[in-house]
């Protein structure tokens, strides 16, 4: 299935089409910005889906590919999430629309799976860009104390991670706009785009793609490590975010063979568009 619409710069978007997986899993993935731009894959937030992207006026000169990670909008659940599973379905989509060279951008919840992707492929990457990424605490050991026993107990007793998280991530099922509108409430994150629609659409399936995301990033080992990300990586991170991705900004830098921290000001977790902008001119070689 193929929806296109006009967006208001008159670009031309595509955003519900359907990829079959080697696995005979449904991908779904969605397309943004200049037909003819250089292509960069974005990597939504945690939850949400194939709608979310940057700002328009970011997108000039840039060809964005979107995707639904697994239980997400039109992708299939999987038992076993993991994030190299999600950089390899990246990798075969884009080789699908016969793209060799591509930029990666993860914000949020996708950051992980941007950086799994450099793992993977990074010589068919022309960087990533992570923005709001915190973590990995299992490498950087930034949990301690009752949290660290907390991690351990869910991460490493058989059988206990899933329900735990299953649980958590009930009220995405029931509401998923709640956290949408909880963040606006907050008025902390001035340029976080109304993302209603990309939420909703993330629940399509429940809370499935939530627990997968969870699982994936928090519950599971990730398989690899920052230093096996030898692609050059921009960490971004706003001034004002109200998580960790500030102090894990220069951690996780330090760690990867060819990182580099810039600092978002008068910015919280969401990046603004002239930032986006910033970004998308760097992984592409500017």
């Amino acid at each position: 299935m193929l929806v296109e619409a006009t967006t208001v710069s008159g670009w031309k978007r595509r955003s519900d089409m359907d990829f079959a997986l080697p696995d005979n899993r449904v991908l779904g993935w969605a397309e943004y910005g200049d037909p003819a731009g250089v292509p960069v894959v974005y990597l939504h937030g945690t939850p949400g889906s194939r709608l979310s992207r940057p700002d328009d006026a970011a997108l000039v000169g840039v060809r964005l590919v979107t995707v639904d990670r697994p239980g997400y909008g039109r992708s299939t659940p999987v038992r076993r999430p993991t994030l190299l599973g999600v950089a390899d379905a990246v990798g075969a989509l884009m080789a699908s629309l016969g793209i060799e060279r591509f930029g990666v951008v993860g914000f949020s919840g996708g950051a992980p799976y941007a950086v799994a992707c450099g793992a993977r492929f990074p010589q068919r990457l022309t960087g990533v860009v992570v923005a709001g990424f915190t973590g990995p605490y299992r490498e950087l050991r930034t949990v301690r104390g009752w949290q660290r026993l907390q991690a351990w107990t869910v991460c490493n007793i058989p059988g206990l991670g899933r329900p735990y998280v299953t649980r958590a991530a009930a009220w995405y099922a029931e509401d998923p706009l709640k956290q949408h509108r909880e963040l606006l409430a907050s008025g902390q994150d001035t340029w976080m785009q109304p993302s209603g629609e990309s939420n909703l659409e993330g629940a399509r399936q429940g809370a499935a793609g939530l627990v997968s995301d969870w699982l994936a990033t928090d519950i599971r080992p990730w398989r690899f490590h920052l230093r096996d990300v030898p692609c050059r990586v921009l960490i971004w991170a706003g001034r004002h975010d109200p998580g960790r991705a500030v102090a894990d900004a220069p951690l996780i830098a330090a760690r990867m063979p060819d990182a580099e921290v810039r600092i978002g000001e008068n910015a919280a977790h969401t990046p603004s568009p002239a930032h986006w902008r910033e970004m998308l001119t760097w992984v592409n070689g500017g």
